[in-house]
């Protein structure tokens, strides 16, 4: 897992689409108001989006949505749990780093991970996590978008961790 210098490292299209929805809510202000978010006007992106929760005091994210291609990667619905569950016991975690990173520069992060599956190949992926604010000036929470770039999952009863053959190229 890797951080991006800037934005122009960015690949995929869908990040880079909610990167200059994120610039445009925001309007006058640093950041966009949480209100901003209207799914029909994120409709293509919506699979691949996650909201986040900030609590402070400790510092804690908690998944109020995780889209459908989102799911599909990892293998399960996470709404409702948080990031320290999901990966408990690692204090160097590096996604709460990355939330940390966008909380403490109000600015979004983006950057490249790879996912193993159970036969031990692996995948990788972008990410974008932008943050938000509710009604004030405080960052409140987050939505992020991760882009898998096609690759589809076989059925979850042989292995929810296995890459789909890739279609033959014409001539194969």
């Amino acid at each position: 897992m890797s951080l991006y210098a800037k934005e122009e490292d960015v690949k995929s299209d869908l990040i880079r689409a909610l990167h200059r929805w994120w610039k445009a809510a925001a309007g006058d202000s640093d950041i966009p108001d949480r209100s901003a978010v209207d799914p029909a006007a994120l409709k293509n992106l919506l699979p691949y989006l996650m909201i986040s929760d900030l609590e402070l005091d400790p510092i804690r994210i908690r998944f109020r949505l995780v889209g459908t291609k989102v799911v599909e990667a990892t293998g399960f619905d996470f709404t409702g749990h948080y990031l320290d569950e999901l990966i408990p016991g690692d204090e160097d975690e590096p996604w709460m780093r990355d939330y940390v990173i966008s909380y403490d520069t109000r600015q979004p992060v983006f950057g490249f991970s790879s996912i193993a599956t159970k036969l031990g190949s692996r995948y990788s992926y972008e990410y974008g996590i932008f943050p938000l604010r509710k009604s004030g000036p405080a960052i409140e929470q987050f939505i992020s978008l991760e882009d898998y770039f096609g690759h589809s999952l076989m059925s979850r009863e042989l292995d929810p961790w296995v890459l789909a053959k890739p279609p033959k190229a014409a001539g194969d």
